[in-house]
């Protein structure tokens, strides 16, 4: 019998948003690169980020990546980062958060992804991956994924990355004993 190739789960996660990224903030980063040489993206993740930080600045060669990501990493705390980046926030953000949050909270969700779209303001682009995640507590985060797209449908300038669907179409990626 052959034993199937191990996957390097960041890896394959970071070349999935990596591409995602790519296709969705290309035409921000573009219009600010003429100026200023490489774009800059700045991503805000939790834990399922904090994997990707060895590949995404080498399989972005034309960006230059700045990544802050920690384990535990709550939505709430997505509004003071982008603050304390001031002037230095830069065209093309990514946001991945909300895989820690209560998915009973949906309100305080949707309040502090619709202060992080404020403090990007118009001139931003904001790469948001919908959430995958089993339950907690009896509640899903369809709740929170239903706020994602309605507030896509309404601004331009935040961007989805169906992380759902491509879970969907690979159980596989899901490596850790808790579904996420």
């Amino acid at each position: 019998l052959r034993h199937p190739r191990r996957i390097h789960l960041p890896r394959l996660i970071a070349a999935a948003a990596l591409a995602a990224v790519l296709a969705l903030a290309a035409g921000a980063a573009a219009t600010h690169a003429s100026k200023h040489g490489r774009p800059r993206v700045l991503l805000d993740g939790d834990s399922l980020s904090e994997g990707t930080a060895p590949y995404l600045p080498k399989d972005l060669p034309h960006y230059r990546v700045k990544q802050s990501a920690d384990i535990g990493r709550h939505t709430f705390q997505a509004p003071g980062f982008l603050k304390s980046k001031g002037g230095r926030l830069p065209r093309v953000l990514v946001v991945a958060l909300g895989t820690n949050d209560d998915p009973h909270a949906v309100s305080e969700f949707e309040h502090y992804v619709k202060e992080s779209l404020a403090i990007a303001g118009e001139s931003r682009c904001i790469v948001w991956p919908n959430i995958v995640r089993p339950p907690v507590g009896g509640a899903s985060y369809a709740g929170y994924n239903k706020v994602l797209h309605k507030l896509h449908e309404r601004r331009d300038i935040l961007r989805i990355v169906d992380w759902v669907t491509m879970m969907h179409r690979h159980p596989e990626w899901a490596a850790g004993s808790d579904g996420v």
